[in-house]
């Protein structure tokens, strides 16, 4: 008995100075990068199909917000904003079809729009509800700046 506890004495001293185990002694230490952040997946199956629309049919304010915030986004002026095609969907959520990761939402179909604003730096597909709630897809969850 005497022999154990000196033993595990011995490790819990060696421990506590801050010294490598017995077992260890000589082993280099290793860091772990962290996991990379996965990108949240698209469920493809949950994507409803649209009707094509004019995007005057889109609500006048809406419409302003989906232009104002692509021209923040690719630091341009709104006039420098085209909306180049516009669909009427119906999103299966109130995350319309842009779920993050451990959020919950409102488990009704909204009625809404798919909408791509363009510019010469790029474009941007929004989904929006009919009032003036929109979400670009494009961005990882959290990442908007509005």
């Amino acid at each position: 008995m005497p022999r154990t506890f000196t033993i595990v004495f011995a490790l819990f001293a060696t421990a506590a100075a801050g010294t490598a185990w017995p077992a260890e002694s000589g082993a280099s230490a290793r860091s772990i990068a962290p996991p990379a952040r996965i990108p949240y997946p698209v469920d493809s199956s949950r994507v409803p199909v649209g009707a094509p629309v004019t995007t005057i049919e889109i609500p006048k304010g809406l419409r302003r917000a989906v232009v104002e915030d692509a021209a923040k986004r690719f630091r341009v002026p709104p006039s420098a904003v085209v909306l180049a095609r516009a669909e009427r969907v119906t999103w299966p959520d109130a995350s319309l079809g842009c779920p993050e990761p451990g959020r919950s939402y409102l488990q009704a179909q909204v009625a809404g729009f798919r909408v791509v604003a363009r510019t010469t730096a790029g474009e941007l597909l929004y989904h929006t509800d009919n009032g003036e709630t929109f979400a670009s897809c494009a961005l990882p969850p959290g990442a908007a700046d509005r």
